[in-house]
Order: structure tokens, then C-alpha cells, then sequence
């Protein structure tokens, strides 16, 4: 991240909590930084606090929209799993921030996507109730093709498995499937438990997508899907990694 982006995150994140009082959320003064936290290449984070309330404010960086982000389709779904309590409380959103609670927990990691009885009695249960909800008229389904060819298109080499994740995101599309609330990015590092029960993170990449999207990035198998459509998703879901990988490192100077 250079320093131009850091001092433009800067100034979003000064501007965002002098509109405190626009928040959806009854705060007892002006938020005041506790530390910067992890950014990435889509956004920069920064935790506040307000009295006992803490959130956390989300800056777009210039490289959120190289690298897909819709963040209007983001505060949609959010907004609509809102009730659940499985996603985070939206406090304040525009076009460049969004404000969220703090969530306080234990991170999941491997060991606990491995734990059978955490993830068949937590995790897939959460995933039917997101998955449940019916997509409106006005929402699109998400096409695998389209986004590999929008990274693609951005890639100063093509890489050698192009046709391959070009094929497979085809083979995707063209199957039939209901879409449903996907994530799109549901490692364990993203899932939280807390008192409620876990709450999913980080919803950028979110979309109507393929049902089974979900679990095959946890490596978790279902039944009712075919050997030949797990494999195709298995695959897709890699090439899709492989293609974001790449795009990272050619906007970070990575050779």
C-alpha cells in the first residue's frame, strides 16, 4: 500500500467519524481511533471506539474495484441478513466506507472446520438459514464466466491455466442451479465465534452465486451434488484464487 493511499485512508476514516452522528447506532460522543488494524488490497481497517462501543471502519483503497469489489451488492445482502445476527451490524456505509460493530470472539481455523460436529451443527445449519432467502426480482445471478474474464482482462500475462478457468466458470454458468446469498470468501479467519453464536466477516465478495460455492472452499463435501459437480466447483474455486493471486501480486509490483 503506498503512501498516497495511506494518507487518502486517513482522511476517509477522519471525515467518517466526524459524521458520527449519522451512524445508525446511538453513541455517547465522537469515535476516537484505537489502532489501525490489517488492511489488504480492497481495504484499509481501522478499530474505534465510542464509550464501551467499538467498531470497526472499513476504507476502500484504489484497488477495490480492480479487484471487483461491488460494495453497493455488499450493503444489500448485509442489509438483508441484518435479523440473522450472523453477519455484523451495519452502522454507517457510502460509497468509500463502511462502518460495522467490532466483533469479539474466538477466529475459527482449520482445526475447527475439521471439528465434524462445529461444522454440521453450527456452520451448515447458518449456511441453509443465509441461503434461504429468496433473491429478488431486481438481483442478478452471479456469472463465474464474467469474473474471471473482468481479472483476466486486467492481467498484463495471460496466464497458462486461462482457458482452463475460462472452461470451468463456463460449465458453472451454464449448469442449472438456484443462486442463493453466497460469501465467496468463507475461510475460517472469517467466521467468529461469540456469544451469539459465529458471525461470517468480510462480505466483499459477496453475490447471488452457486450454493455449493461455500462449502467446497471450506473442503466439505455434500451429498446431493455429484462427484463430476463438486470437482468442477473444486476447480473453478481454485482458478478463481489463482486469478486474484495474480492480480494482487501485479498491483503490488510483485514479479
Amino acid at each position: 500500500m503506498n503512501s498516497q493511499s495511506l494518507s487518502d485512508g486517513k482522511s476517509l476514516l477522519h471525515q467518517t467519524l466526524s459524521e458520527w452522528r449519522r451512524w445508525e447506532v446511538c453513541l455517547p460522543g465522537k469515535p476516537s481511533l484505537v489502532k489501525p488494524m490489517s488492511g489488504g488490497m480492497t481495504n484499509l481497517s481501522y478499530l474505534v471506539e465510542s464509550g464501551s462501543r467499538r467498531a470497526v471502519v472499513r476504507v476502500n483503497t484504489p484497488h477495490s474495484k480492480v479487484l471487483g469489489i461491488d460494495r453497493q451488492r455488499e450493503e444489500t445482502l448485509l442489509r438483508l441478513l441484518q435479523p440473522t445476527g450472523y453477519v455484523p451490524k451495519l452502522l454507517y456505509v457510502t460509497g468509500e466506507v463502511l462502518v460495522t460493530e467490532f466483533v469479539d470472539g474466538r477466529v475459527w481455523d482449520a482445526g475447527t472446520v475439521d471439528n465434524d460436529h462445529r461444522l454440521n451443527r453450527q456452520l451448515v445449519p447458518l449456511l441453509e438459514k443465509i441461503q434461504a432467502f429468496p433473491k429478488p426480482a431486481t438481483a442478478s445471478r452471479f456469472s463465474y464466466l464474467n469474473h474471471c474474464r473482468y481479472y483476466l482482462a486486467q492481467l498484463a500475462v495471460r496466464p497458462a491455466a486461462a482457458d482452463a478457468i475460462e472452461e470451468h466458470a463456463a460449465a458453472i454458468d451454464a449448469s442449472s442451479w438456484q443462486p442463493v446469498i453466497c460469501h465467496h470468501d468463507l475461510i475460517p479467519e472469517n467466521i467468529i465465534d461469540t456469544d451469539r453464536g459465529p458471525v461470517i466477516l468480510d462480505w466483499e465478495y459477496a453475490a447471488w452465486g452457486h450454493p455449493a460455492m461455500d462449502l467446497i472452499r471450506l473442503d466439505v463435501v455434500e451429498s446431493h451434488h455429484s462427484a463430476e459437480d463438486r470437482l468442477k466447483l473444486r476447480d473453478l474455486q481454485r482458478g478463481m484464487d489463482a486469478l486474484w493471486m495474480a492480480l494482487t501480486d501485479q498491483l503490488a509490483g510483485v514479479v
